[in-house]
């Protein structure tokens, strides 16, 4: 049995064009979360289809999950949540209301946010002690903040454009900090 250790998604994309029948991947890193989600879709077919084996397959699953959440967010969720500007007789007025697609919008963010705090926990259930407790402890303090952020504006304890404009940005921070910069390490 062949033995290959994968460093980056460069080393995954090498894979494809291998003909062994019998390998052992052994992941090490990857770049981001972001490319856990290539990575995956990449390796997943090829330990499938081929005898190959790979022991942290699960756990870059649940990594490209955190990776597609994420993106859900950030590109679907949260720019349908921001606020329009209405010009009233040449006033410029912020309108925010919870009405059709903001009230959806904020319903997905909660659950989204929810989904957040399980892989939280479940990338530090798959993962040795120590090993992407960064990745685990931003999630889950992500999926906190998102959390209490639509309660609090679906409660009506807090204004929807104060949400918006001064939590929403911060955590967006965060989102594109985890996705892009954060890199996933998988320990033996």
């Amino acid at each position: 049995m062949v033995h290959e250790c994968i460093y980056s998604h460069v080393d995954l994309q090498a894979l494809q064009a291998r003909t062994d029948e019998h390998m052992y991947v052994k992941l090490v890193s990857l770049e981001s979360v972001h490319v856990a989600r290539k990575s995956y879709a990449l390796l997943r077919p090829l330990v499938l289809l081929r005898s190959w084996s790979c022991p942290k397959l699960d756990l870059l699953s649940l990594m490209a999950c955190l990776a597609l959440e994420l993106h859900k967010i950030e590109n679907d969720l949260l720019p349908r949540l921001q606020v329009q500007e209405v010009n009233l007789e040449g006033l410029q007025v912020q309108e925010a209301n919870l009405e059709g697609g903001v009230l959806e919008a904020l319903l997905l963010l909660k659950n989204a946010a929810m989904t957040l705090l399980r892989l939280g926990k479940g990338v530090k259930v798959l993962s040795e002690p120590e090993e992407d407790e960064v990745i685990s402890d931003r999630v889950r303090t992500l999926g906190v903040v998102l959390k209490d952020t639509a309660d609090q504006v679906l409660k009506g304890n807090c204004n929807i454009t104060w949400a918006i404009q001064e939590r929403v940005p911060a955590r967006l921070h965060h989102v594109n900090v985890l996705m892009s910069a954060t890199p996933v390490h998988f320990t033996w």
